[in-house]
């Protein structure tokens, strides 16, 4: 029992030394391009740390995907989370409406990012071209400036556990935007900014 306390507690306190090298990074540029390379790093090398992640700390998915908060901030702080996707889980493309970075502890998950190439006037239809790719696994990680495109789909027959750190708290989302290229279309969900 202490041995599983301990993880927690040694978990806890990573994650609260991890946010606070995210704030200070922060306050130093604010968010640029070269400041989210910097998060992303910080967070690979959080997730190397395995042994502060066991599975067995975490309960798997019911469905698809499941996100454990490891620090969710108050008011417009930031949120960590253990995420657990599922063998073949897939997200079609879509925008956060904020920056986010993603790190592998364990399995592999491919991102596709994309641009939109409309000029976004048309209410309800959007065309986006694919820019690039990069496949999430151990060592490796992901990051989005706000309004970036993904889509994402766990590869191989492992679940894909990582870690992922977002400009804001999962319950206090922005807007999402999913874009459907087959259909030259696009739809956004509820902002969640004042529901929490």
């Amino acid at each position: 029992m202490s041995i599983l306390v301990d993880v927690a507690a040694q978990r806890a306190r990573a994650c609260k030394t991890f946010m606070a090298q995210v704030h200070s990074t922060e306050a130093k540029e604010g968010i640029t391009p070269s400041t989210l390379h910097a998060l992303k790093l910080k967070l690979v090398a959080l997730a190397k740390r395995s042994d502060l992640f066991p599975l067995a700390d975490f309960a798997m998915p019911q469905a698809h995907g499941r996100s454990h908060p490891l620090l969710v901030e108050e008011n417009d702080g930031h949120g960590l989370y253990l995420s657990i996707s599922l063998p073949g889980k897939e997200a079609a493309p879509h925008d956060h409406g904020i920056w986010c970075a993603n790190a592998a502890i364990s399995g592999r998950e491919r991102h596709v990012f994309y641009r939109r190439t409309d000029d976004g006037r048309k209410s309800g239809s959007a065309e986006i071209a694919q820019v690039g790719e990069v496949l999430v696994e151990p060592g490796n990680g992901m990051v989005m400036a706000d309004h970036d495109i993904h889509s994402t789909v766990v590869v191989g027959d492992r679940p894909a556990v990582g870690l992922a750190l977002y400009g804001y708290a999962l319950a206090r989302f922005p807007s999402v935007t999913w874009f459907h290229p087959e259909f030259a279309s696009v739809r956004a969900t509820p902002s969640r900014r004042h529901a929490a």
